[in-house]
């Protein structure tokens, strides 16, 4: 899915840089008959032959001439070879030249144990440009070349009138998948300045605060499908390693497994979206401009034991940081990353650092003795206070309201 957006926005600043859209990604997955399954499959290995082309190509000619054959002309050599429309093969070229430019721009940064592409594929990702896409209501047709059978999918209700640049056949989870790159209209920039600082966690997903008010968001239900995850795993992993290779109790077994991680790894996304939807919906309720997050690493590295490591290991926390990143930049608000170093254990009134354990921050300090606010409220404003002034200030004013929020799964309603 690199090249999907990528290529998208190139395009659409060539045309006219000052179009007012945002280039965006939809993913869903796809219910294919088998007549369609086996139509993607073959798709997928004819990609893969590009890949195998280019790949040997390019490393042959050098090997014997000591020359570096470039894009266009193995776009050259393999035009009207394959059964794909010629875009789609341009694409994976275009895919194989990203990644022996990324592998060399890490070679200069010395990271040298990077190699350039030399493995042989059977499958890979079909790509589809706008050239090759119609689209009329919910039905995309997507175009496999002159005389050729297109693949002909359904598109969700949300998708049906939205102007489509790219498309992309994958393969995650023992199903298919497709991810459009789709136009959407800019939103309403924030016209405010006020600052507000998140302090992220793993308990509590995001509490938010601009030293007036504070939102805390629950993530236990995160936590509970986490759980829910590493025990069914446990069980069917237990299983599978009893079985034969290739036997057909072994392939139940593995359909089974996957079919969970689908529906377990959807609803975990679905609370992530959540959390993030609505600590963006604050901050422009509060026109707020700027936001500062606590970056956790060094929690996160800090050996803990094996349970509370797991935790950590499975905390998503970069994942929600880049949907918080990409939803407050369509509202022009900028997100920057600050440390939270003592954030959460620096008393406001006295300025003194005592380590925590309960969820209500209570100061060591005999002759100060401050408590009663939430830890994580506390440790969002720190990470506020830091950001502005530099460093911890005491007597500082604290929010005076703060909200709880428990984000849910919806159920999904049974048709009529």
């Amino acid at each position: 899915m690199s090249r999907c957006k990528n290529n998208a926005v190139k395009k659409l600043k060539a045309h006219s840089p000052e179009q007012a859209v945002d280039i965006l990604v939809e993913k869903f997955p796809l219910h294919l008959n088998p007549e369609q399954t086996a139509l993607a499959r073959s798709l997928q290995m004819e990609a893969a032959k590009v890949w195998n082309a280019a790949c040997n190509i390019h490393r042959t000619i050098y090997g014997r001439y000591g020359y570096w054959l470039s894009e266009g002309a193995i776009k050259a050599l393999l035009k009207g070879k394959y059964c794909l429309h010629s875009q789609s093969v341009q694409a994976v070229v275009e895919t194989y030249f990203e990644c022996c430019e990324r592998t060399r721009e890490l070679h200069e940064r010395g990271n040298t144990g990077w190699r350039y592409p030399y493995r042989r594929k059977r499958f890979f990702t079909v790509t589809w440009k706008e050239a090759a896409i119609t689209h009329k209501g919910r039905i995309l047709k997507l175009s496999n070349g002159w005389g050729r059978e297109p693949l002909i999918v359904k598109l969700p209700q949300r998708l049906a009138n939205t102007a489509i640049l790219q498309a992309q056949l994958v393969w995650h989870r023992n199903q298919y998948w497709l991810h459009v790159t789709v136009e959407k209209p800019v939103l309403l920039k924030v016209q405010g300045n006020v600052c507000a600082a998140i302090d992220p966690g793993e308990v509590h997903a995001l509490t938010i605060t601009d030293g007036e008010e504070a939102l805390v968001i629950s993530g236990r239900l995160l936590r509970s499908l986490n759980r829910l995850r590493n025990k069914v795993l446990r069980q069917l992993q237990r299983a599978i390693s009893k079985t034969k290779k290739g036997s057909r109790k072994r392939r139940k077994l593995l359909a089974k497994k996957y079919r969970f991680l689908n529906w377990i790894e959807r609803r975990i996304e679905h609370i992530l979206h959540t959390v993030s939807a609505r600590a963006v919906r604050w901050c422009l309720e509060r026109s707020v401009k700027t936001v500062y997050i606590g970056n956790p690493e060094g929690v996160r590295e800090k050996d803990c034991g094996r349970h509370h490591n797991q935790r950590m290991g499975q905390w998503a926390f970069g994942k929600l940081r880049d949907l918080l990143a990409y939803k407050l930049k369509r509202h022009g608000i900028e997100l920057i990353p600050v440390d939270e170093r003592g954030t959460s254990g620096t008393c406001p009134v006295c300025g003194e650092y005592t380590r925590q354990t309960g969820r209500v921050y209570r100061c060591g300090n005999a002759s100060c003795g401050f408590t009663g606010i939430h830890r994580d409220v506390l440790g969002a404003s720190g990470i506020l206070d830091k950001a502005l002034d530099g460093s911890f200030t005491r007597g500082r004013r604290l929010p005076g309201k703060v909200e709880y929020l428990r984000p849910q799964v919806l159920a999904p309603q049974k048709a009529a």
